[in-house]
């Protein structure tokens, strides 16, 4: 058998094999006799059929069967002598060629597991913050909470950054009602009754918006002209100037609720004191940043490695992460509002990000599938079956029929290899020299952050 294997870009190789013609004729010839001893045909014993009869009976099913096995010991002999390490068969080209000297040929193409070499990875340095429970901190998230149960009463004065506006707007563009210069703008850009604007500091509706309302009072009108920003969703409306005409029908105070036995109860039942909320608020906190620095730790880790380790990837392996990636991304995008011309307008944006994403995750699972199987790290019976009981109980269904089909689709599977490489990273992050550095503040939403309750 002349086996060559031509290597190409982004781990993928190509075997071209030709079997000659006596080995082609041996293994027919072997095939016959199966068939001669096997088949059942009218006026013949078992066995006793002609060779004759056999090939002219059988021609289709034979030449299927031999053209089969020719292939499967071609591609294996080939991974063999050249210590190939496949992912996945792509194709097989030149299919099933059958030359006049009776041999036969066929290339393959294959995708090969990257080749690299681990640098020293225990060890790592990472710089995490020491975790501090302050009694500002505390005394923050108590704030917030009280704001979530916050009232808002109406007032006789102008509108003051904390307040809510209550009113509604018609737009124009270039002295056209929006919905006439440009039809395809989203609704809540062309007209909006009776909504509430809480304002704040820092706009998260329409750059400039909040601020245009500050001063407001019942009964007021007042044109804002905003521009709208770089990064809008509908991309022919970005850096355009849109005017809003809006009405203020009313201006509301926020009062937050004193922290007190009936405030104690509504967020904590009969036995909530004073104590007890700064306690589990304090538990929480301490959770929260413990969560954010194995966060760091992570990343930091996976950083490290990822500068130290350049190889090709295998671009089929890459392919099929995008079109997750991508897939996830477009699903989240349409969640949070975006229609499917908006989401075609940017599907170019998307795809690119979907491919950078993919990209540095199918890097960062090849490294930790390595890591792991030069630490020699397994994925215990007990471990897989408490994921997929958990994936069971989050998808509803008896975990005894989850199972039967996990078994069935290769859930089981996948599910092992995740967990190998999170066994991987949590080795990594186990055996890290860590630095400790001064506590940092938590970037959280403050009070007084405004929102339009509205589609915005």
């Amino acid at each position: 058998m002349n086996i060559n294997v031509e290597h190409q870009p982004n781990c993928r190789a190509a075997a071209h094999i030709r079997v000659p013609g006596e080995e082609v004729t041996k293994e027919r010839n072997k095939l016959i006799a199966y068939f001669s001893r096997m088949a059942k045909l009218p006026g013949y014993r078992p066995g006793k059929a002609p060779k004759a009869v056999i090939q002219k009976r059988y021609q289709q099913e034979i030449s299927e069967e031999l053209e089969k096995q020719l292939v499967n010991d071609g591609v294996r002999q080939a991974v063999t002598n050249e210590g190939l390490d496949v992912l996945t068969f792509l194709d097989v080209k030149d299919k099933l060629h059958h030359d006049t000297d009776g041999s036969f040929s066929f290339t393959v193409e294959m995708s090969l597991q990257p080749k690299f070499e681990l640098p020293d990875y225990k060890g790592i340095a990472v710089q995490l913050p020491r975790i501090e429970v302050t009694e500002a901190d505390i005394d923050h998230d108590i704030l917030h909470l009280r704001e979530n149960f916050a009232s808002l009463e109406d007032v006789d004065r102008a509108a003051d950054i904390g307040d809510a506006v209550v009113g509604g707007y018609t737009s124009e563009m270039d002295g056209q009602p929006l919905e006439e210069a440009f039809p395809d703008a989203p609704d809540y850009l062309k007209k909006m009754e009776e909504q509430w604007f809480l304002l704040a500091e820092e706009d998260d509706f329409l750059p400039g918006f909040y601020a245009g309302l500050k001063g407001l009072q019942k009964g007021d009108e007042k044109t804002l002209s905003i521009t709208l920003p770089d990064d809008f969703n509908v991309e022919d409306l970005r850096g355009k100037v849109i005017d809003f005409k809006v009405t203020c029908t009313g201006v509301k105070e926020r009062t937050l609720p004193e922290l007190d036995d009936e405030f104690l109860k509504k967020v904590g039942g009969d036995e909530m004191t004073a104590e007890s909320l700064r306690k589990e608020v304090g538990d929480a906190i301490r959770k929260r940043k413990e969560q954010a620095r194995d966060t760091a730790k992570s990343n930091q880790v996976i950083a490290n490695l990822m500068e130290k380790i350049e190889f090709e990837l295998p671009q089929d392996v890459v392919n099929r992460e995008a079109q997750r990636r991508t897939n996830e991304i477009a699903s989240q995008a349409m969640k949070n509002g975006m229609d499917n011309e908006a989401l075609m307008q940017h599907q170019d944006e998307i795809l690119n990000t979907a491919t950078q994403q993919a990209r540095q995750n199918v890097k960062v699972s090849f490294i930790l599938e390595e890591v792991a199987k030069a630490e020699n790290l397994t994925v215990s019976d007990q471990q897989l079956s408490m994921t997929l009981a958990m994936v069971a109980s989050r998808s509803q269904t008896p975990v005894k029929k989850f199972m039967a089909d996990a078994q069935k689709n290769g859930m089981v599977e996948r599910v092992r290899d995740d967990l190998l490489i999170q066994n991987a990273l949590q080795f990594l992050k186990d055996n890290a020299e860590v630095e400790e550095t001064e506590p940092e503040a938590e970037l959280c939403d403050t009070h007084g952050r405004g929102e339009a309750e509205s589609k915005a």
